[in-house]
C-alpha cells in the first residue's frame, strides 16, 4: 500500500516513519524541495532511533520506502493521503483540492490535525464522505496513539477503516464518537496547562517546581491508570466532595491568561526563542528533547515486552 504524505513541517517526518517502518511505500511531498529534502534527513534521524533501539527494521530498509517530491502528481496511487500542513483552514482546503484532483475516488484522505473541526475542513471536498481525522501525536515515531474521528459528512466505514490502518501500523487507535475541537488528548492536556499558568500567575509555585509536580505525582501514574480509572479506584464520593470545595477555586479562563499573552507580545515563546515559561538555552533544549525521547522509548520498549497493544 502506498501512503501519502503532504507537508513537511514538524509532524511530517514521523508519521512518514511510522508507515514505512511497518512495510508501507511512502511518497512525502512539499511545495519546496530543500525543504522535503529536510523532512527525509528527519526522518532518518528517527528510524536510525527506532532501530537502535531494536523498535524498527533497519533504518536503511525505512527510509528506502520513503520517497520525497514536490509533485502533487506523484500521489496519483496512494491509497491514503495524510494531509500535514499548518493549523490554516484555507491551507489545508487548497491542499486538499489539489490531491483530489490526482487520487482515485476511493482514497481515504485524512488530516492530521490536532484542533479543527473535520467537518469544515472536508466540506470543499467533492467527496467529502472520505475524510477524516488521523491525529498523530508528536514525536509520532515514539507516540502509540492516533485520534480516529469523522466530521458531520464521513462515512462511518471510513472511519473503520482508518482505525483499522493504525491498528495495523502499530499504534493505538483512539476513536471519538463525534467530533470536538481539540480531540480528546489536547483538551485534557490544555486543561492542565492553564491551571499550572494560573498557578504561577498566582505566585503559587515557580515554573520548575509546578513542572516537577505534575512529573512526580499523577503524572508518573497515567501511563499505567487514566484518570476515570483513578477516580473510580479512589472512589467517586471523595471525587464529588473534592470537587464540591475544589472546581469553584480552579482558573476557569475562557480566553488566553495575562501571563501567557503578556509573554507572547513580549517576544518569550518558548524554546523557539529562548525564553518562555523557562529559559531555554539551545543546550539546555537537546537534553529536555533526548530526556523525553529516552522516556518514550523506555515505555514503548515496555509496551512491546508487555505484548501491549500499540507496542509496534
Amino acid at each position: 500500500m502506498t501512503i501519502g504524505i503532504v507537508g513537511t513541517g514538524t509532524m511530517a517526518p514521523g508519521i512518514a516513519v511510522a508507515f514505512a517502518a511497518a512495510g508501507s511505500d511512502v511518497v512525502l511531498a512539499g511545495r519546496e524541495p530543500d525543504r522535503v529534502a529536510a523532512a527525509l534527513g528527519r526522518a532518518r534521524e528517527m528510524a536510525s532511533l527506532l532501530a537502535a533501539h531494536e523498535l524498527g527494521p533497519p533504518a536503511d530498509a525505512v527510509t528506502g520506502r520513503i520517497h520525497g517530491t514536490a509533485r502533487a502528481a506523484d500521489l496519483a496511487d496512494a491509497a491514503v493521503v495524510v494531509e500535514v500542513v499548518s493549523e490554516d483552514l484555507a491551507a489545508k482546503h487548497a491542499v486538499l483540492a489539489a490531491v483530489e484532483d490526482v487520487v482515485a475516488p476511493d482514497a481515504l484522505l485524512a488530516t492530521n490535525t490536532s484542533g479543527l473541526r473535520v467537518t469544515d475542513i472536508a466540506a470543499p471536498l467533492r467527496h467529502p464522505e472520505r475524510m477524516v481525522a488521523l491525529h498523530f501525536w508528536n514525536p509520532a515515531h515514539l507516540m502509540p496513539i492516533v485520534e480516529v474521528a469523522g466530521g458531520e459528512h464521513a462515512d462511518a466505514a471510513r472511519v473503520d477503516e482508518a482505525a483499522a490502518l493504525v491498528r495495523a501500523i502499530g499504534k493505538v487507535p483512539v476513536v471519538l464518537r463525534h467530533e470536538v475541537l481539540g480531540f480528546l488528548g489536547t483538551r485534557m492536556q490544555q486543561a492542565v496547562v492553564r491551571e499550572a499558568i494560573a498557578l504561577l500567575d498566582a505566585g503559587v509555585a515557580s515554573a520548575a517546581d509546578i513542572d516537577l509536580a505534575v512529573r512526580t505525582s499523577f503524572g508518573i501514574r497515567f501511563p499505567a491508570i487514566g484518570p476515570l480509572e483513578s477516580a473510580d479506584l479512589s472512589g467517586l464520593d471523595v471525587i464529588a466532595a473534592i470537587h464540591a470545595y475544589l472546581l469553584p477555586d480552579l482558573d476557569r479562563s475562557t480566553t488566553p491568561q495575562p501571563g501567557l499573552r503578556d509573554r507572547v507580545a513580549r517576544g518569550e515563546l518558548g524554546a523557539k526563542t529562548g525564553r518562555g515559561f523557562h529559559a531555554w538555552p539551545d543546550r539546555h533544549i537537546s537534553d529536555v528533547t533526548a530526556r523525553r525521547d529516552r522516556e518514550l522509548v523506555r515505555r514503548l520498549a515496555q509496551r512491546r515486552a508487555d505484548g501491549a497493544e500499540g507496542a509496534g
